[in-house]
């Protein structure tokens, strides 16, 4: 891809090592360039190490590099000194059981500079990509594959168009029942974080729960309150919804803490290493489309993948409908 290489960069990296090192360097700034357009209003940006890894397992060589050339700069916090009473140290923030990870900054202008074509198609290393390009390809499509920063989703051509183009041709989908809300309960219990009610409310269906404990209208109604619960700055239509799941309400603010849209990047990210990363890249089959929180497959396939997926998530609800 084309990438501007601002002439601070190019002379921090070309001393780095050999041309090796150096063309991973190159990498490495470019995954920071795409990250960068998640930055916040203080143009800091989330940097997940395991994303960095899985481009060059020595990314910390040009992070360590960037930083001492004052190209980046972490985001860090005032605190105590561990040792000395009356002291205090700066540290990088991050907080790994949160999923927050550090967060970086540039401190040049990246958008002047010379333009230079950098080796970046990483995604053809993993199994995923290349069952989206085949399966895109055998239904005739083409297009840009990407993924995004916030919540690691990944966007394709047919995603939009798949229910109108592929309706009634021989394709099922494997979704997952009150998918962000069951997911929030797993990711709490994995925590052993306990709440009641919000355990309770998934012994019938979660959305008619908060429709009859919160005197809602519909499903749809309690669908979007979930989401004002969980993506919003503060406002829920009905801040009752705190008070019936008082223990959940605390989880997601402490998500929160430092951004509001951090609860809802949380979620997709992990959402995404079960959908993507997990079944789609393990899939017993060379056919399957993501469509974000779920599994496009040929319908005389659903069971076998669907039988799939039960047995590495047995706490996922998967159910499947047909085009």
């Amino acid at each position: 891809m084309k990438v501007i290489l601002p002439q601070e960069v190019i002379n921090c990296i070309s001393k780095i090592g050999n041309k090796t090192a150096q063309k991973n360097g190159y990498k490495i700034y470019t995954a920071l360039t795409l990250m960068s357009k998640r930055q916040n209003k203080h143009k800091y940006f989330p940097v997940p190490s395991t994303y960095l890894e899985k481009i060059n397992k020595r990314y910390k060589r040009t992070l360590n590099a960037l930083q001492e050339a004052k190209i980046i700069k972490p985001y860090s916090r005032i605190e105590q000194h561990p040792e000395l009473l009356f002291e205090s140290i700066e540290k990088k923030y991050y907080n790994v059981s949160r999923g927050i990870c550090i967060k970086y900054k540039f401190l040049i202008d990246i958008s002047k500079g010379v333009i230079e074509e950098i080796d970046f198609d990483n995604k053809r290393k993993y199994r995923w990509y290349s069952i989206i390009e085949n399966s895109m390809a055998e239904l005739g499509y083409e297009g840009k594959i990407s993924r995004d920063t916030f919540g690691r989703r990944v966007h394709h051509p047919v995603i939009p168009i798949y229910k109108e183009d592929l309706k009634k041709k021989g394709y099922a989908i494997i979704d997952a029942k009150c998918s962000q809300p069951k997911l929030l309960l797993n990711i709490m219990k994995d925590k052993g974080i306990i709440d009641k009610r919000y355990e309770e409310a998934f012994q019938l269906d979660f959305y008619n729960y908060l429709v009859q404990n919160l005197e809602l209208n519909d499903r749809q109604q309690a669908k979007d309150l979930f989401m004002y619960f969980l993506n919003s700055n503060g406002y829920v239509p009905n801040y009752k919804i705190h008070i019936l799941f008082p223990v959940a309400s605390k989880f997601i603010t402490n998500l929160k803490t430092k951004n509001y849209k951090d609860a809802s990047s949380y979620l997709q990210r992990e959402e995404s290493k079960i959908w993507i990363d997990d079944l789609l890249e393990n899939i017993p089959t060379d056919f399957a489309l993501p469509i974000h929180d779920c599994l496009l497959v040929k319908d005389r396939e659903v069971y076998e993948i669907l039988d799939y997926c039960k047995s590495k998530y047995e706490n996922i609800d998967f159910e499947i409908s047909f085009l």
